[in-house]
């Protein structure tokens, strides 16, 4: 599990789409905050631990829904969402990989759900995020699913 953490993850140039434009011709960006971006992958990888664990969902109703959401918008920003933070930066890969490599530093030490799997959850969130299609829900719970 270590080694899908500390391995670079490398992404192929893609050829880009123009930019989505409203109507007066501007380009329309996502802007989101740092500590938002953080939150989504963070709220994902103990959602994926607590799957890992066995626990069918959150605690707290909709956390599950929330954080099947937020894998979606991690996806759609990092392949192709023109999307940037508020201070400029873009939402890229190299800024996703280095998120999720540290985000055994911005969770909890114990109490969390699945805490156990908090490592294989966020590699497992990087294969999903990385992959060059959106894995629905219903993969993303096998995927989880103990033999």
């Amino acid at each position: 599990m270590q080694r899908c953490l500390s391995m670079e993850m490398q992404t192929e140039p893609e050829n880009r789409h123009s930019l989505p434009v409203d109507a007066a011709g501007l380009a329309l960006v996502d802007t989101v905050t740092r500590a938002e971006f953080l939150l989504r992958i963070d709220s994902c990888v103990r959602y994926l631990a607590a799957l890992l664990a066995g626990l069918e969902s959150m605690p707290a109703g909709g956390e599950s829904s929330a954080a099947e959401r937020g894998r979606t918008q991690l996806w759609r920003w990092l392949h192709g969402d023109n999307a940037l933070l508020d201070d400029g930066t873009p939402i890229d890969f190299a800024l996703f990989d280095a998120a999720i490599q540290r985000v055994g530093e911005r969770l909890p030490r114990r109490g969390l759900p699945g805490q156990e799997n908090v490592l294989q959850a966020a590699c497992l969130l990087a294969e999903l995020t990385h992959a060059r299609s959106l894995a629905d829900p219903a993969l993303v719970s096998a995927l989880t699913r103990k033999p």
